[in-house]
């Protein structure tokens, strides 16, 4: 599903988050979203999602105004996924991932039947939750709790997948195996994938495309090796840095040793 933003604006108040974004965003890769703090990586995600309402501007899915879908229509396309989810109700593992199905139910069928929970043991054998599905969600590290929002978000089986910080609170190790599991699945289901990111080499190493962010506004967009340059990442970071390409068109961001004291 191919998403078109034209001319979007959002406004917190007086504060605009979003200051005439214009992006296109094809299927089949994987886009990142890559700025600092408060560059308004999270709301554009949100208003992609439809969770937020811009002040002015357009979402387009496949030549569609997002405006002009139903609630239920967006909540089988898309799939949003926040960094953090509140801990405090004491629901099991397997029953909070099986809500991103609640979308295909109706009034004739509103329990989960068996395509639900076979989609629901899929994901969690890809992303190695299953043996969590019988705790309750305050019982999980952050880790695992990282894992089990993502495989909430595939159990939807989205056509746009829309991850926030997909890495945070996981080790190296999980933190390549879901990323490289997101992107194998963009790949063979020719999903549309947004994620916001903060880290730059794991940026370079998954996405195809990469927008660069700062104070609402897109400064740059293309690929890895155009975007994650020494000259951008200093003019929006405010950092001097050497990027250093480490094969396959991955780059790692080491201070210059003037930072170094």
């Amino acid at each position: 599903m191919r998403i078109k933003i034209n001319n979007l604006s959002l406004n917190y108040d007086s504060v605009k988050a979003l200051d005439s974004i214009t992006l296109d965003i094809e299927p089949g890769n994987v886009t990142c979203i890559i700025g600092p703090n408060g560059a308004g990586k999270t709301s554009l995600l949100k208003s992609i999602a439809s969770l937020l309402k811009p002040t002015g501007g357009s979402i387009y899915l496949d030549g569609k105004d997002s405006k002009l879908y139903k609630p239920k229509e967006l909540a089988k396309i898309i799939s949003y996924s926040e960094a953090q989810i509140t801990r405090s109700i004491p629901m099991k593992v397997l029953d909070f991932i099986l809500t991103a199905r609640y979308p295909f139910h109706d009034v004739l069928h509103y329990f989960e039947g068996g395509r639900d929970l076979e989609v629901v043991n899929d994901v969690c054998n890809e992303l190695k939750v299953t043996h969590l599905l019988d705790r309750r969600l305050d019982e999980v590290s952050s880790g695992e709790l990282q894992r089990i929002i993502i495989a909430a978000a595939l159990a939807k089986r989205p056509k746009v997948l829309l991850l926030d910080e997909p890495s945070a609170y996981l080790d190296i190790r999980y933190r390549f195996e879901v990323l490289d599991h997101v992107r194998r699945y963009t790949k063979e289901y020719n999903i549309t994938t947004v994620i916001a990111l903060h880290d730059l080499h794991l940026t370079s190493i998954y996405c195809d495309k990469v927008v660069l962010m700062s104070g609402g506004r897109i400064v740059a967009c293309g690929s890895p090796s155009e975007v994650l340059t020494d000259e951008a990442i200093r003019n929006v970071y405010g950092v001097e840095v050497m990027t250093i390409a480490v094969g396959n068109g991955s780059v790692i961001a080491v201070p210059k040793p003037s930072n170094l004291g």
